[in-house]
């Protein structure tokens, strides 16, 4: 039996994962935007970067240099059996946002980023959209960038918190991060 999905035409990607000049130096003009004020390319252009998180319609609403923060709409692909968020949901919304905060740290097209670890807490029931938040201090920067100038890779945990649409802490992740520099 023929599989009809085979048969459709593969779509072209926009952007290559590890980026040419061109598209690094796009996405950091989507980046700059997004730190103005202007984040609806940003999410665009994130659903296509990272194909993975299109479906939870992930939203970026904030983007500053040390902060980013995600809306995960209530929308069925992102409910569990019970009607509530479900975990891995919050778990990716929570990671999204991290991994935004670090790549705004850092800017994009230098640095490789790994997610080593991935330590959910979930506190309570999402029953409503939530919001991921991350946020880098000026010491955890200031390490960071001191560890990648003497050895051009580091190691660090960085915290998100999931709250629902009241403002209430359903979740918190400790992400582990490797970055390091693509030059080095």
């Amino acid at each position: 039996m023929r599989r009809p999905w085979r048969q459709l035409p593969r779509r072209s990607r926009p952007f290559d994962v590890r980026g040419s000049t061109a598209q690094v130096r796009w996405l950091n003009r989507q980046f700059e935007k997004a730190q103005a004020g202007n984040t609806s390319w940003l999410s665009r252009a994130m659903q296509e970067v990272i194909p993975f998180n299109r479906p939870h319609r992930l939203r970026v609403t904030k983007v500053s240099e040390d902060e980013c923060v995600v809306v995960l709409p209530r929308r069925r692909r992102n409910l569990n059996h019970l009607g509530t968020m479900h975990a891995c949901a919050l778990a990716t919304a929570a990671e999204y946002a991290s991994g935004l905060t670090v790549l705004s740290v850092l800017g994009i097209g230098g640095a490789r980023l790994i997610m080593s670890n991935l330590n959910m807490t979930y506190v309570r029931r999402a029953e409503s959209e939530c919001q991921a938040h991350a946020l880098m201090s000026e010491e955890a920067r200031g390490e960071l960038h001191e560890a990648l100038g003497k050895e051009g890779k580091a190691s660090f945990v960085l915290e998100s918190r999931v709250l629902d649409a009241e403002g209430e802490v359903v979740a918190t992740a400790e992400i582990t991060w490797h970055v390091k520099l693509l030059s080095a």
